[in-house]
């Protein structure tokens, strides 16, 4: 049976390098890998703490959480893997393999059955969107694996009571936390979820002292946050506060009617749960939504529900952010201008379902259910095309199609000299020029930034700007006579201009 069960593992491992491989390849030859200008923006801020006039780990910056460009870091420095994307690609990869194992490896935990744990295990790995995300510099990934890593070593502490379960439990939590802020809320969740487990198994006393070592751990992560933004920036609570900050986004975004659910609690729930059913297919949807009623009834070990539990978190974070108007997103089924934009998040969705399914595999008069299931909806992936998460990123390109179209040109053109734009609004534009980061004064490079709003010419041979809507740079030299008098147009496309030091 062990034997059998390493073999099982080995093929996962196996077939979930071959698919994340295959799945690059076809993603980098199409040019999608960088369609996300998020994707281009995570790169390039690994890129900075070492090609940058100011380089130095200040420029993991604030808003986007650490981890991932940390993660880039030792990939990042090759111009090869920058220009190619691969260095953030590589950490997608080997986190979408970690998901493929882990959640093998917490289904057979759970249910004691190798088949249903390959099948479950299939339905994650096998889905089209998580391959494409996969593929990309984007943060999703990292996140699933982390949270899987997460629900693993907390479902192996539930079984075991060992003490190395719970420390790894909050080791992994406090790694989502420092990925994605739905993170934060799984820290929170669990926070609730595991005292009350232990309150039943070991009684208070013995429960505070569990309680207070996964704190401690799992929220590692949050407090290092919030000491960086103090130190740097000068404000714990700089993420959420800031010019660049989600806040200061989405109330861009309500400005022009884009926060549809803000405050509306039915279109919280609807846009997230079309999120969902695109990502994953209406078939593994329905029927992972109709299994969530037998897992009670499954589980031999009633305590394992805080793993369900746990898993479903990203379910109410990401209404809830929805409700609050801390999250953007559009949808084709939306009831007023319907479209695409941030839909990828339902992929986070998929763990939870593969968990799910797969546990209900282990059952012999549902597992054909499930193998039709996920026959079914491959099938209907196929006819569909792109999947919805590429459509997505193609779509927000087509948007912002100047960060291609100006960076090939800046490329071709360039004669040398420093080149004043914002990165808050034209990361993607950098990213796609190619040109060594140490070239570009932007809102990172501290004095510099400054010196070049207030003088262009002492030191600045180009300016890239947004004349609408109007980016920082725009509005800083919109009447400046420095700018004015020795600037030349020598670029646009659309609003997006192009301007250079005129020759004495």
């Amino acid at each position: 049976m062990i034997k059998n069960k390493n073999i099982t593992e080995k093929f996962v491992i196996i077939f979930a390098i071959i698919l994340s491989i295959i799945a690059w390849i076809i993603s980098f030859r199409l040019d999608y890998v960088l369609v996300y200008n998020d994707a281009a923006s995570h790169l390039n801020i690994a890129r900075r703490v070492i090609d940058s006039l100011t380089p130095g780990l200040a420029q993991i910056g604030t808003v986007w959480l650490p981890l991932p460009h940390l993660l880039m870091l030792p990939f990042v420095w090759n111009n090869f893997l920058w220009h190619t994307a691969l260095a953030g690609s590589i950490v997608s990869m080997g986190a979408y393999v970690v998901s493929a194992v882990f959640m093998y490896k917490l289904i057979n935990l759970l249910t004691n059955n190798r088949w249903a744990s390959t099948l479950g295990t299939l339905i994650l790995i096998l889905n089209p969107n998580f391959l494409y995300l996969q593929t990309t510099p984007l943060t999703e990934v990292l996140f699933m694996a982390t949270s899987i890593l997460s629900t693993y070593f907390l479902a192996k502490y539930i079984k075991t009571k060992e003490i190395l379960n719970l420390i790894l439990t909050g080791v992994f939590v406090m790694t989502s936390t420092l990925t994605r802020y739905d993170g934060w809320f799984l820290f929170v969740s669990l926070l609730v979820l595991i005292p009350l487990w232990g309150c039943f198994i070991f009684g208070r006393k013995r429960t505070e002292g569990i309680f207070f070592l996964f704190a401690s751990i799992g929220g590692f992560g949050i407090l290092l946050w919030l000491l960086w933004n103090l130190t740097i920036f000068g404000d714990a609570l700089y993420f959420m506060s800031g010019p660049y900050s989600a806040r200061a986004q989405q109330s861009i975004l309500q400005s022009v009617g884009q926060l549809p659910a803000k405050g509306n609690i039915y279109l919280s729930f609807f846009y997230f749960i079309w999120s969902i059913i695109g990502n994953n297919g209406m078939i593994i949807t329905a029927v992972g939504a109709l299994s969530v009623l037998a897992i009670p009834f499954i589980l031999k070990n009633k305590g394992q529900l805080i793993v369900y539990l746990a898993i479903l978190s990203p379910f109410v974070f990401n209404i809830l952010a929805l409700y609050l108007g801390q999250s953007a997103m559009n949808i084709p089924q939306a009831p007023q201008n319907p479209g695409l934009f941030n839909i990828r998040y339902g992929i986070l969705m998929l763990p939870a379902l593969a968990l799910i399914l797969g546990t209900l595999a282990s059952r012999k008069q549902f597992i054909w259910i499930i193998v039709i299931a996920l026959i079914s909806q491959s099938t209907l992936f196929i006819f569909q095309g792109k999947p919805i998460a590429l459509a997505d990123g193609i779509k927000g390109l087509e948007n912002t199609y100047y960060t291609v179209e100006a960076s090939k040109w800046l490329f071709d053109n360039y004669q040398g000299g420093l080149i004043l734009t914002s990165l808050a609004s034209h990361d993607a534009f950098v990213a796609r020029t190619g040109l060594p980061l140490k070239l570009y004064i932007h809102e990172g490079t501290r004095e510099h930034w400054q010196q070049a709003l207030e003088t262009p010419s002492a030191k600045v041979s180009y300016i890239v700007l947004l004349s609408y809507p109007p980016d920082v740079v725009y509005q800083a030299l919109e009447n400046n006579l420095n700018f004015q008098n020795n600037y030349q147009l020598v670029h646009s496309y659309g609003t997006f201009e192009i301007y250079k030091l005129q020759a004495k």
